[in-house]
């Protein structure tokens, strides 16, 4: 008897104007608004199995606006305003990269930039999500 082993199921969600606000590029962790019913409906998902990723292209900081380090304070505060409600994601993923950004170190093409599947291919393997499905 063989033993079938189970990928994780999961949904990807884009972050701004689907879960929070997008009021332009956000640079402030005090900006952070969700968006009604994100987590009510977040909470229904994950009741239903499913792994909740976030995969957003974030080139604010390859042009300047915002560092990595502030982009994981807004993240946190996300976070803390879906657990406040009773919600939660599984991982937040992003890309800092834009072929147009002024900072160098940011400045490229990236498989992990939507549309380029990076992001998904980074879910699957750290979630054991079963993309084909």
């Amino acid at each position: 008897m063989s033993e079938t082993i189970m990928a994780n199921k999961a949904i990807f969600f884009d972050r701004d104007d689907t879960l929070i606000e997008d009021p332009g590029y956000i640079s402030n962790p005090d900006q952070v608004s969700l968006l009604e019913n994100v987590p009510e409906t977040l909470s229904i998902l994950k009741g239903m199995g499913y792994k909740l990723v976030v995969v957003s292209n974030q080139s604010g900081v390859a042009r300047g606006i915002f560092t990595e380090e502030t982009l994981g304070r807004i993240h946190k505060r996300l976070e803390q305003l879906l657990t406040e409600k009773g919600a939660s994601l599984d991982r937040i993923y992003y890309c800092p990269y834009h072929p147009e950004g002024v900072i160098p170190k940011y400045r490229r093409e990236s498989e992990m930039r939507k549309p380029n599947p990076g992001m998904l291919l980074a879910a699957g393997k750290d979630l054991d999500i079963d993309l084909k499905e």
